[in-house]
């Protein structure tokens, strides 16, 4: 098992990048972006910074040969958006979203973004568990981990805020809330 402090990395192929920058601005523009107003260049960029972590831990699933759905590169709204990540432990199928945050985030603040309105509309839509992780190029770091319920209590507690450059409202977590241990543990008992 890994010790607390240990930090979990994986590495995508650099053309990943290049494909990843390509299909972001194919979503924004199919999804209209722009035209509604949003920042078009935050977007882009949330959306392969979420993608290369998704890449890098579903590449940690394949050299652990676990089982698990991912749902890939999304286009649509976001009602019709699945679990970044199905696994099964125990037999059961548990649901797994990844947070990725920036680097202010982790190193200042030390504190996990959760969007307002899926906490406030949307609580059966969250996943069992979030993973947090922060990527530099093409390599991704995991953190740790929070169930959904430790979730709740933690977002249930914390301040509203408004994010100017994301132009929407979300509210933080204690990043060590996301264990490292717990993490190791859900990776362990992965089928």
């Amino acid at each position: 098992m890994l010790s607390r402090d240990c930090i979990l990395q994986q590495e995508i192929p650099e053309p990943m990048l290049s494909l990843f920058e390509q299909q972001a601005e194919q979503k924004i523009k199919v999804e209209g972006w722009a035209k509604q107003g949003r920042n078009a260049d935050v977007k882009r960029e949330n959306f392969v910074h979420c993608w290369i972590t998704e890449e890098a831990f579903k590449q940690l699933l394949i050299k652990g040969n676990k089982w698990f759905r991912n749902r890939g590169l999304y286009f649509g709204d976001a009602q019709g958006a699945g679990a970044d990540f199905i696994a099964k432990i125990d037999g059961e199928e548990v649901s797994i979203g990844l947070r990725s945050i920036a680097p202010d985030s982790l190193n200042k603040w030390k504190t996990v973004a959760y969007p307002d309105d899926r906490f406030q509309h949307e609580k059966e839509k969250i996943a069992d568990y979030h993973i947090v992780c922060q990527r530099q190029g093409a390599v991704t770091s995991f953190f740790g981990m929070i169930s959904k319920e430790e979730l709740l209590a933690e977002l249930e507690q914390s301040r509203r805020l408004y994010s100017p450059k994301n132009q929407e409202y979300f509210r933080v977590v204690p990043l060590e809330k996301f264990r490292m241990e717990m993490l190791c543990s859900l990776l362990e008992r992965m089928e």
